[in-house]
């Protein structure tokens, strides 16, 4: 008895917390995300930032929404660049029986500006 209440618990733990679906979408391509301040500059490498929010039954708001700007300043941050080129954006929604979680990610080259 106690051993199938066991099993059931951990199937409907397993059910109540598994991932329904992952979507990937591309939102955007671009050369550069802020506006260029000169043609001199170094690149200081490959980075990926992100932003994410989650919504308790897919429609209530539980952390603040996630934000293309969090994402681009993360992804600069990381390397301590000035500036983000090759930019691709994405967006990875994930739904969840108890809610929904939206990831947006950023990836690109982090330059640096030179005087």
């Amino acid at each position: 008895m106690r051993k199938s209440l066991l099993y059931m618990s951990i199937v409907l733990f397993i059910s109540i917390t598994s991932c329904l679906s992952i979507q990937n979408t591309v939102i955007d391509v671009k050369p550069f995300e802020k506006p260029m301040k000169g043609k001199n500059y170094k690149i200081l490498g490959e980075a990926k930032g992100q932003s994410s929010s989650f919504s308790l039954l897919w429609f209530i708001p539980v952390t603040p929404r996630h934000t293309r700007k969090e994402a681009i300043e993360d992804a600069i941050s990381e390397k301590g660049g000035d500036n983000l080129i090759e930019v691709r954006v994405w967006r990875e929604r994930q739904i969840w029986l108890l809610g929904r979680v939206d990831v947006l990610y950023v990836k690109g080259k982090v330059i640096r500006y030179i005087d």
